[in-house]
């Protein structure tokens, strides 16, 4: 077994399900933890292959539960403490008075995609939850997104860490890199989401016929 996969099992082993609850919750709530490699690790001590340690369909409504409730802190720090933080004109993080308006009106279009998508690509699951918040997303929207992207992505990583957790270290290279390809196909579609309706328009105007300035004989 590999060391890092070691590691988790040991601690598991000491603290069981409460380890896995509080990194996801945490890593959703803005802070930068390995979440997703905790949830492989879980599932896959879940499998016969590891000797069943752990419980497959409690580790995906641990994972599930804590990503729910981790994503609305941070939506509720970005729209109770940063949000109003830049409103009085100071910084948050690399956000500006003038940045803020430009999520606004990303979120107001992309925003639930975006919190439903961005929960399989690492960065954007640490960050969506706080920017939804700073961009006034309605907070309906964004659990609804939330508590949807949560369930199907706890469990599909669950069920990838279940099956193929015997090949750890492809499995964890395979995982980054197809984050990488979630990340572009979701950049690339709201480029084009934003950018072909405004093609669309420039249609090339007809001339106009000439019109005769000599008056009639």
């Amino acid at each position: 077994m590999p060391e890092s996969l070691q590691w988790f099992a040991d601690v598991y082993a000491v603290h069981g399900y409460w380890v896995l609850f509080l990194g996801i919750m945490l890593e959703n709530a803005g802070i930068p933890l390995p979440g997703e490699t905790a949830l492989l690790a879980a599932a896959f001590l879940a499998s016969p292959h590891a000797g069943g340690r752990l419980d497959l369909a409690t580790v995906i409504v641990v994972a599930a539960l804590a990503a729910i409730i981790g994503d609305n802190i941070g939506y509720a720090i970005g729209r109770c403490w940063a949000r109003h933080r830049i409103q009085k004109g100071k910084r948050f993080l690399f956000l500006t008075p003038s940045r803020m308006q430009k999520a606004e009106r990303y979120f107001n279009k992309y925003g639930v995609l975006t919190i439903f998508f961005g929960r399989f690509v690492a960065l954007l699951r640490i960050a969506a939850g706080p920017a939804a918040g700073v961009a006034g997303m309605r907070w309906w929207h964004f659990f609804i997104a939330n508590a949807v992207g949560a369930v199907v992505w706890s469990a599909v990583i669950s069920v990838i860490g279940y099956y193929a957790g015997g090949a750890w270290d492809q499995l964890h290279r395979w995982m980054g890199n197809a984050a990488w390809i979630v990340a572009v196909v979701v950049v690339v579609g709201v480029l084009l989401a934003h950018f072909l309706p405004h093609l669309w328009k420039r249609k090339p105007t007809e001339a106009a016929p000439p019109t005769s300035t000599n008056a009639p004989a």
